[in-house]
């Protein structure tokens, strides 16, 4: 039977510790200033007239109808059977033409390697039968991830009988999130709402990347690779030229100059 991954994200248990965060960092290396997920904070009122604050964890929603899939130029980008929406770094020519498609600011360019960098759910650890980083690391529970295929799972039985989760979607962006909320009487932070495309964005994908993998054949998806590849090459020299110019090899600390 195929999976059907999902996260569920319950916002009343979130106390904002940034477990899940720090576990992400450490479990993929991200580089300062860039994060593969985040918590957002709302400040409310109470009845009474108190204020009191909200935390809304959030990270890539593994969109059934992903735009960074039809933005990317070079295939790079795709969905598995399962859901998971990753990315093949070989096929990354680092345009990032996926990162301004995505409505919930989830992907960036890892300045190390050239290439664009999500949150993949932690696919080599689920895997191998595990958990993701961030829900393994959640001292309250508020994260849970697993196969809503699978009616005995966590997941499928949370779905049931709390009935009152719900996605990310407003009437002007609903790209299907495989990632669920559920909020009690707390408002969502507009931050964690998706932002309507940027129309400049929008009309570049549609004129210049509409599959162009079938639109180039075998011997034009070879071009595109081998010029995405020389141009990667090239900059990796040439930074490599910037940072010796003695001649000799000096070391390159992790993350770049933020770090």
């Amino acid at each position: 039977m195929s999976r059907d991954y999902i996260m569920l994200a319950d916002t009343t248990r979130c106390i904002d510790c940034k477990a899940c965060v720090v576990a992400c960092r450490a479990e993929w290396d991200v580089p300062l200033g860039h994060s593969r997920d985040w918590v957002a904070s709302a400040e409310t009122r109470t009845e009474q007239g108190q204020p009191q604050l909200h935390f809304f964890p959030g990270r890539c929603q593994h969109c059934d109808e992903a735009p960074c899939i039809d933005a990317c130029p070079t295939g790079a980008v795709f969905k598995r059977q399962d859901g998971l929406v990753l990315l093949e770094p070989a096929l990354c020519s680092g345009c990032e033409l996926c990162v301004p498609a995505c409505p919930y600011g989830a992907r960036w360019l890892d300045p190390r390697t050239g290439v664009v960098d999500s949150c993949t759910f932690c696919q080599p650890l689920i895997d191998a039968g595990r958990q993701p980083a961030c829900v393994a690391s959640c001292p309250t529970d508020a994260l849970l991830f697993g196969d809503a295929a699978d009616p005995d799972s966590e997941v499928a039985r949370r779905l049931e009988e709390d009935g009152d989760w719900f996605t990310l979607s407003t009437d002007e962006v609903d790209c299907k999130p495989r990632h669920y909320y559920r909020t009690g009487d707390r408002e969502v932070p507009e931050a964690m709402l998706p932002e309507p495309p940027d129309p400049y964005w929008t009309q570049r994908a549609s004129e210049s990347l509409v599959n162009p993998l079938a639109k180039l054949g075998i011997g034009g998806m070879a071009a595109l690779f081998a010029v995405a590849g020389a141009k990667r090459f090239l900059d990796r020299r040439r930074g490599i030229a910037e940072q010796e110019p003695s001649g000799e090899k000096q070391a390159t600390p992790r993350g770049g100059d933020d770090e």
